[in-house]
């Protein structure tokens, strides 16, 4: 069969190894002869294949495209969208997410509505990482900071700051990361932090970082692989309510009081490949395997580009 679509495979080589995308194309090519595929490196001086005008195209990339330029066609990629605005589309796409607020001058806020806790964070994109600003804050004492200010607590930080519901799970703070293609997960994670999670008291100060976040930077952490299928379900959703972002890093948290799942973010900007990435060096085996081969990644990576680049290619 002669193709009739086009397929840009186009990655950061900063990111993760173009080997992933070789091992997607051959699943590809087992499923059909229809689609070419094109595996471009998104870096400078870098040229689209002539190739790729001759044919309906769709392009993916889990990042944001920097440099390749497709010539034609429906774009897959990575997006910069603020946390409150992920918070806002979730919320209106049917997914639960922790109440939140903007952090203003002179604002209280009640126990009995927001809980003993709440977690206070930068919305700007790409802050937060790892939890980078994000502290436990106690309600009855949570005041404002201006911005002046909270770029010499946490440099870096800037502009809009959220206070939302705090998600119990117990003395140690657990979460689970989905990683999702076109809505279908690839891997999934249980992360559990290992530091005890200080909770602010009434006579001491009004805020902590210490086991705060699952992912820190520093401290010891457990990591083990998650089959919970309403875990699963549950990150699976997210992409119909975000559906121009692709790839998608899920952080889903369970309220270990009712059971109840919350996503905190979808993490769209890409930097989350980590199958071939300097993390997966790093850590390359969880449980004993690797990430592609909890669920068989490559293979549902195949599906879910083929269909897509079916429907929308142009």
């Amino acid at each position: 069969m002669a193709a009739t679509f086009n397929l840009a495979l186009s990655y950061s080589p900063q990111l993760f190894s173009g080997t992933d995308y070789q091992a997607i194309a051959h699943e590809i090519r087992k499923l059909t002869s229809d689609i070419d595929i094109y595996i471009i490196a998104d870096q400078p001086m870098v040229r689209a294949p002539q190739a790729l005008t001759q044919l309906p195209l769709l392009t993916f990339c889990p990042s944001i495209l920097t440099h390749f330029k497709p010539p034609r066609g429906k774009v897959f990629c990575g997006q910069k969208i603020r946390k409150d605005e992920q918070m806002r589309r979730l919320s209106k796409g049917g997914v639960r997410v922790p109440k939140w607020t903007y952090l203003k001058p002179d604002m209280r806020l009640s126990e009995n509505e927001w809980g003993p806790y709440v977690i206070v964070k930068p919305v700007a994109f790409g802050h937060a990482s790892r939890g980078r600003g994000v502290e436990l804050a106690r309600t009855t004492k949570l005041s404002y900071a201006p911005p002046g200010f909270l770029s010499k607590q946490h440099p870096g930080a800037h502009g809009d700051m959220v206070a939302q519901k705090f998600i119990e799970t117990g003395d140690y703070s657990e979460d689970y990361r989905v990683v999702t293609l076109f809505g279908r997960p690839l891997y999934a994670l249980r992360r559990k932090s290992l530091v005890t999670l200080v909770r602010p008291s009434e006579d001491g100060p009004s805020r902590t970082s210490e086991g705060v976040v699952s992912n820190a930077s520093s401290g010891p952490r457990e990591i083990a692989l998650c089959y919970e299928q309403d875990i699963l379900d549950f990150a699976a959703g997210c992409y119909r309510a975000i559906p121009d972002v692709p790839f998608q890093a899920i952080d889903v948290r369970r309220d270990s009081t009712d059971g109840r799942l919350y996503c905190l973010e979808i993490n769209p900007g890409g930097h989350t490949w980590n199958f071939s990435s300097t993390r997966a060096d790093d850590i390359p085996t969880i449980d004993g395997i690797r990430r592609e081969e909890q669920f068989g990644a490559w293979k549902i990576a195949a599906e879910a580009l083929v269909e897509n680049t079916r429907l929308y290619a142009a």
